[in-house]
């Protein structure tokens, strides 16, 4: 399934669910409403009606009583106040609603007719009496309806109360469904954001991942590219992406070993021939001839040096450069390399120093290897570090049994930007003009790689009095590697 059509359907579910608990919403406040209108326009107008009936009641027990102690005008006022009383019978007899309040309407009508007949017999029978009492009969049936009027008041106040329960039921459980729709909206969201996040965020990881391998020149990485979703689309033509750089790359790498190969041979020609003519073998030369021969052969044996570099790189690339490991004295090693550029030094009045805090310092380590790194730094100080300068080498004990190497040099410095890029392939640093006899960016790699296959590190930090230091680290010798390398001396 396709990354969009899954939060399209996530997020069209969720605004279902939320429809439904939006449509029950408005279905309960209906209802409620409903609840609401009938108590206040029928309920409450009833209860009102039958509290009115309750006091008619009263009236009509002492207008009855007065007539029959004083006769006139007490019957025309307790005949008004019969027929209010039988206008709010009827009007009760429209509006209630329940079977237990017409039941108890009918009751009550029935009370009030049988009122009225007790009545009208008593009132035939002393028709010239004046009575200080209600006759017991008479008594009887007034109680009697002022009871029932009593109970109907009751019923109209249960029914006002079993609806208003029935709207804080209705409320009730729309609250209850309302927290449980909430929540199972939450909890659904939460379940299609993770679903949603994991499909996206794990292909984008993966995706990182294979990104920073082809940085590495990893190009054989490949990414799994099941299925049908966008990122499975992006994961095969990254796979076709990386495929053809490995190839493009594999193309440089055997063009670049090749050609350096096929110098090698012509450049060891030339190098030679111009050795023999310096020489003199084959007859005289005049200075200015001399001069010429010699710029040659510095720019031969520069462009053998570049040719030496590439092929190095080649086999670091592909995996053949070999070391052979061996307890070794670093300090011999150093101080041959700042022999072998003593005359270049010379030539730009630069003295080279060798320091150290003991005579002798051995570490584990292929010895034309490390005499490489060392020669490329020293070359690298003598291109870079004005005339009449100094060039320190120094090395002390660093952390752990390490050894630390460091080249000190007097020149431009390294800007702080290109500190970590200088150790890259080809990387050079733009100051101005080009210098003559600088390289192709090739030196500082190949240390790099090499100070890495011994398990060390090199970097580059300022000198604070100006220019540039190169420091490596490598692991110190055991003294039982130490005591066999002598013994196979």
């Amino acid at each position: 399934m396709k990354v969009s059509t899954r939060i399209i359907s996530g997020f069209g579910i969720l605004m279902a669910l939320a429809f439904v608990a939006l449509g029950y919403q408005l279905s309960v406040i209906h209802q409620m409403q409903s609840i609401n209108r009938d108590l206040s326009a029928i309920n409450f107008h009833s209860a009102s009606t039958a509290l009115r009936m309750v006091q008619s009641s009263e009236t009509i027990r002492e207008f009855s009583l007065k007539y029959f102690a004083s006769r006139d005008p007490y019957l025309r006022q307790l005949e008004s106040e019969r027929q209010e009383f039988l206008r709010d019978l009827a009007e009760l007899q429209k509006t209630v609603r329940s079977e237990r309040e017409r039941s108890q309407v009918q009751l009550l009508s029935k009370s009030f007719d049988d009122y009225w007949r007790m009545f009208n017999r008593v009132r035939e029978e002393n028709q010239s009496k004046e009575l200080e009492y209600l006759p017991p009969g008479l008594s009887i049936a007034i109680d009697h309806l002022q009871a029932q009027t009593d109970v109907l008041y009751d019923a109209i106040q249960f029914s006002i109360r079993e609806e208003v329960q029935r709207a804080a039921e209705a409320g009730q459980k729309a609250e209850w469904l309302s927290w449980a729709a909430g929540v199972q909206a939450i909890v659904f969201g939460i379940i299609v954001a993770i679903l949603t996040v994991r499909a996206i965020n794990q292909p984008l990881r993966r995706l990182t991942e294979g990104t920073h391998a082809l940085a590495k020149g990893q190009f054989w990485h490949r990414l799994p590219a099941y299925g049908g979703s966008e990122f499975s689309e992006l994961a095969r033509n990254f796979n076709t992406m990386a495929e053809r750089l490995g190839e493009l790359d594999q193309m440089k790498k055997d063009f670049v070993s090749h050609v350096s190969h096929d110098l090698k041979a012509p450049l060891a020609s030339i190098r030679q021939v111009m050795h023999l003519l310096l020489q003199e073998i084959p007859g005289s030369l005049n200075d200015q001839q001399k001069s010429l021969l010699r710029l040659s052969y510095n720019s031969a044996e520069r462009l053998a040096a570049m040719v030496g570099n590439l092929l190095d790189v080649s086999r670091m690339e592909a995996g053949t450069m070999e070391y052979e490991m061996a307890a070794r004295d670093l300090m011999p090693l150093i101080q041959g390399v700042i022999d072998e550029f003593e005359v270049q030094a010379h030539e730009k009045g630069i003295r080279l120093k060798l320091e150290s805090d003991q005579p002798s310092v051995s570490v584990e380590c292929d010895k034309e290897r490390i005499m490489q790194v060392i020669g490329n730094l020293l070359e690298n100080a003598l291109k870079f570090s004005p005339n009449h300068g100094e060039i320190v080498t120094r090395v002390t004990k660093g952390s752990n049994g390490s050894i630390l190497t460091t080249v000190t040099d007097s020149g431009p410095g390294v800007p702080d930007d290109h500190k970590r890029k200088i150790f890259r392939k080809f990387h050079q640093v733009k100051q101005g003009k080009k210098m003559a006899g600088q390289g192709v960016g090739l030196g500082l790699a190949i240390c790099k790689t090499i100070v890495e296959a011994h398990q060390g590190e090199i970097w580059v930090e300022d000198n604070p009095g100006g220019g540039s230091i190169f420091s490596f680290i490598l692991q110190a010798a055991t003294v039982e590697e130490v005591l066999k390398c002598r013994q196979s001396v």
